[in-house]
């Protein structure tokens, strides 16, 4: 991320400024000259007045000096030269000045602090190893009242322990993070608020600490028990941002590179573990993904491994009808029992497009059981268990339909199309007979489910409504209201709505 690099051009664009201010300082009353191409209004126009919306807060550690907090517009983690951004001041204070173009950006990107090798935490010292503090979006529509009174957003430790939680479901491209697709995407944008709510509440729950307490200032507040839990979260976040650097080096092509260092109590129970430390790394490479979830060894730096809880790697390529953009994943997974052993399974995927439809088969295998790690090896992809059809149609107004089927030995269908299992070796299938498929299932969104299945849903999203309906009876509308809120309900019928639970 080259934040020493970072920091350094910041510090001396301000000291140039600073020169400059004394090499005009003779008190000439006569006005500068425009700069070379800019053209000065006309005489008696006034120019239009450029708007801020003005976010201002603490960095907090212990309190940061000389960090650079940012507003993360494309989603890359690092501070780009076209992003707002300001170095943080004694006791952690910064003031950073939003464009009025930029300003709606605040609901959905994150502020970051970069925390350079020689910045200063006035309770440490000076700092000897980078790292980033992070507070996750709100994902409520900037108002002119933030405008007129400006916005206030403390970032912490505790605070980026929530943003960590909702980035594993941001989307996995720079373009696709860009605040303007979450603005126009209420689905992705109410899972990554749901998973704000459980997030805090975990946290809530193992620090025994208020949800107003996360985002406090709790240094000015003597709040002790916040304090030690930010130190203790820092050390998982020293530890996470140190394996990311080594992970980038050892993977300079890969599109993203994502590790989280946390405490979790549900780990803790299945595997019989006192207050562990895990660890998640996400290798995004394209059209192959690699994932891991370790436990670590609980030292000073969290830097090796105790043993391995989960392995997923997942390789796609082109395949079959490329004039209908046919795809092949194949997914790898590797899990970890309490007692010590390894089960291995498969899942493959296979993909097509005609015109404003996508068409998707899934064929799921069983794990099957090693004693250690290194034997867990799974060849199998002729008897999946489990077995999925999805369709989306996108509509020329905007709006899309949707279906998903779940099927299970149980239900005749999960026998149908008996060559589409075990396809890589079979690049000749004819697509359409997967498509035509579709049309004996009733996936329209008004029709009729025709056959027995283990699961469905079905969706419509159009003018800013998204509303899903489920094989259990329960409906889910959501609905983008004008002043860019969104209003949530639930229904047994689809007619009557009221509040979600």
């Amino acid at each position: 991320m080259k934040k020493n690099q970072i920091f350094t051009k910041l510090a001396i664009v301000t000291a140039i400024a600073v020169a400059l201010s004394a090499c005009g300082g003779g008190g000439s009353s006569e006005p500068a000259p425009p700069s070379q191409g800019v053209t000065p209004p006309p005489q008696g126009v006034t120019p239009p007045t450029a708007r801020f919306l003005t976010v201002s807060g603490k960095a907090i550690d212990g309190y940061i000096v000389g960090g650079t907090v940012f507003l993360d517009i494309n989603g890359n983690g690092i501070a780009d030269p076209d992003e707002p951004q300001k170095l943080t001041e004694e006791a952690g204070d910064y003031y950073l000045e939003i464009p009025e173009d930029f300003a709606e950006c605040v609901a959905y990107s994150a502020l970051i602090v970069d925390v350079p090798v020689g910045a200063f935490d006035e309770d440490l010292g000076e700092v000897t190893e980078a790292y980033q503090i992070i507070l996750q979006p709100t994902f409520e529509p900037i108002t002119e009242a933030d405008f007129r009174d400006g916005l206030t957003r403390n970032i912490s430790p505790l605070t980026t322990v929530v943003w960590e939680a909702i980035e594993r479901s941001y989307p996995r491209t720079i373009e696709e993070k860009h605040c303007h697709y979450l603005k126009n995407h209420v689905e992705e944008v109410q899972t990554l608020k749901n998973e704000i709510e459980e997030t805090v509440r975990g946290l809530v729950s193992f620090y025994n600490l208020s949800a107003d307490r996360l985002y406090a200032d709790f240094i000015a507040d003597n709040d002790s028990v916040a304090y030690h839990a930010a130190q203790d979260i820092m050390q998982g976040l020293k530890a996470a941002y140190r394996h990311k650097t080594e992970l980038r080096k050892t993977y300079p092509t890969a599109n993203e590179v994502r590790v989280f260092v946390y405490r979790s109590t549900q780990h803790d129970e299945y595997f019989n573990v006192s207050n562990g430390w895990y660890r998640d790394e996400i290798i995004f490479l394209g059209s192959e993904d690699f994932i891991e979830r370790v436990k670590l060894v609980d030292s000073p730096n969290l830097d090796e491994v105790d043993f391995v809880l989960a392995k997923f790697h997942e390789l796609g390529q082109p395949w079959n009808d490329q004039s209908l953009k046919g795809w092949l994943s194949i997914r790898q997974d590797t899990y970890r029992d309490p007692d010590g052993g390894y089960r291995c399974g498969n899942i493959e995927r296979v993909s097509f497009d005609f015109e404003q439809t996508h068409y998707e088969l899934a064929n799921i295998v069983p794990t099957v059981s090693f004693p250690a790690l290194e034997q867990c090896v799974n060849n199998n992809f002729e008897m999946p268990y489990e077995r999925g059809l999805s369709i989306r149609i996108n509509e020329e107004d905007g709006g899309s339909t949707g279906a998903e089927f779940s099927f299970r030995e149980s239900q005749p269908v999960f026998f149908d199309l008996p060559d589409w299992i075990n396809v890589k070796e079979k690049p000749t299938l004819p697509a359409t007979e997967l498509m035509q498929f579709f049309d004996l299932l009733g996936y329209e969104y008004d029709s009729e489910v025709r056959v027995s299945t283990e699961y469905w849903r079905k969706s419509k999203i159009q003018n800013g409504v998204a509303i899903h309906k489920y094989s259990d009876g329960r409906w889910e509308r959501e609905t983008e209201l004008d002043d860019g809120t969104r209003l949530f309900e639930c229904s047994v019928d689809g007619q009557s709505w009221q509040p979600c639970d």
